[in-house]
């Protein structure tokens, strides 16, 4: 394995001070700010150049160092990029390029150098901690573990006995590997309800596989032309591959269209940027069918054979002409044609789709209009187009590499989700219980098992309907900033009967917690086996757990065998759960941990095409086991939709506030308002209380154009205030002509101070920066079959003074 000496200076905790020079008189933190400052935190360092005169005093240090080659756990929720971490002296200080790891080859983004910043933050969770003032005020006292768990073990029992199982609730983080041990011990216990968030992931899922038979992947690697809609493939997981791709398929003249409302690093490498207005995808997918179906640019032959609904989408979509979705999408008519003709007569072209789907009522619409504008026009499952069964790349991560000649390693695949979350116990009884489900009754349990929506188990605190929920576990994720509605958020967090926190870091609710558990990073932890594709490696322990922190798993381990569930809990011994983990997966420990890079699994399959009869008959995740698609056909008419009660076609439904929706507010509000949710250097709501990263992007900004800034007297960088029907947030101005000039945009997550920086929390509600306290959040926010929640308002923009 090839070692990178690049110098890895010990960040600085008091950044404001000069970092100690790596050499030629250039700092890490410079190239690292650099780096942010371009939008090109996907850019390997080491690739530049800029290093190699750095590493002299690296070298000299070396028999100090020891390289720990492990995987990244500064983004998610897919698996992470490989890293060489460097540790010195007992601290990690750094990371370095890991060229064999196929899933980001060696690329590191600014967020994973920063690492060692975030693990000692002074805003570490080190031990358990117990309320004792008033729910809110913040007050707590450092306990033992025993105690932690055994306070929480009582509280369990007790409402068990009193209350059904089911009283018991938890909210779901982003889909790291210990979220299938949450879902275990749920369903070990007895509930059903777990919190999904109702804005990322399983709503797009859902609507492909009822339309599809499953999520098309884009084989942008083989096509001709590619639609990047609603996606930021350089920010999100920049490092994994998306933004290599990208600049690969430009290279081989692949048209490229971005459809979004502002031009991201990806709209640069575009040929045409469609700048649609927030929450409007489903009009503008219509208005794209409508053209497809009457100029009948589409694949008759496949319609024919493998659709089922056809003869009534045509007249159905006769009504969203290209005019009627430019008056809702901003789009202009003749766009919207250009764009459908482009796709449709190209022979390999792909829809890359992203989160921004979510975030809409209309989402399911959107999606299910997509699906079949990728179906009728022959681009699903063939060369170039949307692969069905695990084709292609799907977006995320680099293709892993075939095995090396006479490299004989081999692997099982990894145990299905269904035998750690003991999904086989779900009954009917089990599933009627379900509060707020995120997905109708009749089509629960979901891919991941049985699911609430996540601001609805909060909201069931204050209607207790159809039952209360009196224990919330929230892991790794923070309600008042992770959902809509803060207000209720935090009416909720007062009045629930017992609240327990897991995280590494003090969160934006932690205030509110009866109990808080320090969980260690992913850096102090052994994890037996992850990977993703044809890559297997352990996750490795870089330095031992700060503080009292335990990881995610020992701590779920250790509750259940308190519970008395030990039987499903391995006893509570650590060493059993990793010896079943490699036993099912066929692995032998010693022979991975001897390949410090991992295993690529043999034999890389070439995609199989066209498999339309397997992909059509899949089952679904329904208790009954009923197909997807019952008539082995992509379901234009989707007849499973209409038994429930739902539109079998795709239709258009407005956001609670826009201007059609709500003309009236306009002249109070005239501008539409919605959010991103990841950006250069951030994810979500966390990562702000990181020095390194915190300069790069100091302060929270919503994107205003020039011309809707001038006329408000408003200049880059002044401090503006973005009032919406339901609250008002402090922003800096961010002037850029690169967005919808009715349209202002600003970035999710905002709250967390960074000490080293001097930069003070945020408020959760009046004039913070907490996007989430903006929006709707009646019956008529949310999608109706799959509980997507709207991410889009009306606001006035006005200068702080």
């Amino acid at each position: 394995m090839r070692i990178h000496s690049i110098c890895n200076q010990p960040p600085s905790l008091s950044p404001s001070k000069p970092s100690p020079p790596d050499g030629g008189g250039i700092t890490r933190r410079g190239l690292l700010k650099a780096a942010g400052a371009l939008g090109v935190q996907s850019l390997a360092l080491e690739s530049t150049g800029l290093l190699q005169p750095l590493c002299a005093a690296a070298r000299e240090n070396a028999a100090k160092e020891q390289i720990v080659p492990t995987m990244c756990a500064m983004c998610g929720p897919a698996q992470g990029c490989g890293i060489n971490a460097v540790v010195r002296d007992g601290r990690f200080v750094g990371i370095e390029p890991f060229p064999e790891a196929p899933l980001n080859r060696g690329r590191n983004c600014g967020k994973s150098h920063a690492a060692p910043q975030w693990v000692y933050s002074p805003q570490r969770i080190r031990h358990p901690l117990k309320r004792v003032g008033a729910k809110g005020e913040g007050k707590f006292q450092r306990i033992s573990w025993d105690e932690a768990l055994d306070t929480i073990v009582a509280k369990l029992k007790d409402q068990k006995e009193k209350y059904g199982p089911e009283s018991l609730a938890m909210l779901s983080p982003a889909g790291r590997p210990y979220k299938t041990y949450m879902y275990r011990f749920l369903t070990a216990h007895g509930s059903p309800n777990f919190g999904h968030s109702g804005i990322c992931a399983m709503q797009k899922g859902f609507s492909f596989q009822y339309t599809l038979g499953g999520s098309p992947n884009p084989d942008a690697d083989n096509a001709d032309l590619l639609i990047i809609w609603a996606k930021q493939p350089i920010y999100a997981g920049c490092a994994k591959g998306g933004a290599r791709r990208l600049l690969e398929a430009k290279a081989r003249g692949v048209k490229i269209i971005a459809v979004k409302p502002t031009m991201e690093p990806d709209v640069a490498l575009s040929d045409i940027w469609v700048p649609i207005r927030p929450g409007t995808d489903a009009a503008f997918a219509l208005a794209l069918l409508h053209v497809v179906v009457k100029e009948k640019l589409y694949d008759k032959e496949f319609v024919e054979k493998w659709t089922y609904g056809f003869d009534k989408l045509v007249p159905h979509v006769q009504k969203y002409t290209p005019e009627w979705a430019e008056r809702i999408s901003g789009v202009p008519a003749a766009q919207i044609r250009e764009v459908a003709r482009l796709y449709a007569t190209t022979k390999r072209a792909s829809v890359e789709t992203g989160n921004g789907f979510e975030h809409a009522p209309s989402c399911n619409d959107a999606v299910r209009a997509v699906a079949i504008l990728i179906a009728i026009t022959g681009h699903l499952d063939r060369k170039g187009g949307n692969l069905l069964g695990g084709g292609g790349q799907g977006g995320a991560g680099e293709p892993a590499p075939k095995a090396k000649p006479g490299d004989k390693s081999k692997a099982k695949p990894s145990p299905s989700r269904e035998s750690l979350t003991l999904r086989e116990r779900y009954t009917q009884e089990m599933v009627d219980k379900i509060v707020g489900p995120e997905f109708p009754l009749p089509f629960q349990p979901g891919p991941e098992g049985t699911s609430s929506a996540y601001f609805r188990v909060l909201q069931n605190i204050l209607t207790g309907k159809p039952y209360k929920i009196r224990t919330i576990f929230s892991p790794g994720t923070q309600p008042t900033t992770s959902t809509r509605g803060t207000k209720t958020v935090l009416e909720a967090l007062k009045k629930v009967d017992f609240y327990v926190i897991l995280d590494v870091m003090r969160t934006a609710d932690m205030n509110y917690a009866d109990i808080v558990i320090p969980i260690s990073t992913m850096y102090e932890i052994d994890h037996p086996v992850e990977g993703g594709g044809n890559w297997i490696m352990p996750r490795r322990r870089v330095i031992p757990p700060i503080g009292e922190s335990k990881s995610d798993y020992e701590f779920w381990i250790e509750l259940g065998a308190r519970m008395g569930y030990g039987k499903d809990f391995w006893n509570g011994s650590l060493r059993e759960w990793e010896r079943e983990q490699l036993q099912s997966r066929g692995i032998d420990l010693k022979a991975v941990l001897a390949k410090p890079e991992g295993i690529v699994r043999e034999g890389a399959r070439q995609p199989v095409y066209e498999k339309y009869a397997q992909a059509f008959s899949a089952r679904s995740t329904r208790l009954s086991g009923a197909p997807y698609l019952p008539q082995g056909k992509v379901a234009i008419y989707n007849t499973t939709f209409e038994a429930a009660g739902f539109n079998p076609l795709p239709e258009w439904r407005e956001p609670p506030e826009s201007p059609t929706a709500t003309p009236e507010l306009l002249k109070k509000y005239p501008l539409v308002f919605s959010d991103f949710h990841t950006s250069k250097v951030y994810n979500a709501s966390w990562l702000r209380n990181v020095p390194y990263l915190r300069e790069v992007m100091p302060d929270p900004t919503v994107q205003i154009h020039p011309a809707t800034a001038r006329a408000r007297g408003i200049k880059d960088g002044d401090w503006v205030i973005v009032e919406s029907p339901h609250n008002a947030i402090r922003l800096k101005a961010e002037v850029n002509p690169g967005i919808r000039k009715d349209t202002v945009m600003a970035l999710h997550g905002w709250w967390q101070g960074c000490e080293e920086l001097k930069k003070p929390d945020l408020p959760p509600l009046k004039l913070g920066a907490n996007t989430n306290s903006m929006y709707d959040v009646s019956e008529k926010a949310y999608d109706p079959l799959v509980t997507a929640m709207s991410s889009q308002t009306l606001v006035q923009v006005t200068k702080d003074v």
